[in-house]
């Protein structure tokens, strides 16, 4: 019997650094304007732009987990082979030719979990030809994981699967 865990190949939007940090300093200096400053002496044209900047803040810090990530193609992993289609390239790869496989794991989606989506996996496919693939792959839910775990603790996959939990993750794999 073959079992089979399908799911997505996604890029999740990253913003610039920069912009984070100048962000970040705008969001502090808008809610001490707009909290802690003396309401009396408070500039009715700034208490605005600052109240703009807070609440577009919010939207940055809560919204973040509503945007669904691009999806490249789908991953499909059985007992007995890897498809993968991204854009065009359309691979199967019989577990006979695979070397490793080796998933980093954050968390699945949930509303707990901050992402309803499915957080950042990453997971890398190496072929015994020394041909690697690296996709961020997404795991909704709870029954994902636990479905993807019986595939990778399979005796098929047992010597050839290895994982690493980030520290942000909140579930074991």
């Amino acid at each position: 019997m073959t079992t089979e865990f399908e799911t997505e190949i996604v890029k999740t939007k990253e913003f610039n650094k920069i912009f984070m940090i100048v962000f970040l300093i705008l969001y502090a200096i808008s809610g001490f304007y707009i909290f802690m400053y003396d309401k009396e002496s408070q500039n009715v044209y700034l208490k605005y732009l600052a109240l703009t900047i807070y609440l577009s803040g919010i939207y940055f810090i809560f919204g973040q987990s509503f945007m669904k990530p691009k999806k490249l193609g789908k991953l499909k992993i059985s007992t007995d082979r890897i498809e993968f289609n991204v854009g065009n390239n359309n691979k199967i790869i019989p577990l006979n030719e695979l070397e490793n496989i080796y998933l980093k794991y954050m968390d699945y989606g949930s509303w707990s979990t901050h992402s309803i989506f499915g957080n950042k996996n990453y997971l890398r496919i190496t072929e015994k030809s020394g041909k690697k693939y690296d996709f961020e792959i997404l795991i909704r839910n709870k029954n994902s994981k636990n479905h993807l775990k019986i595939i990778f603790n399979s005796p098929e996959f047992y010597e050839k699967f290895d994982y690493m939990k980030n520290g942000n993750s909140r579930t074991e794999f």
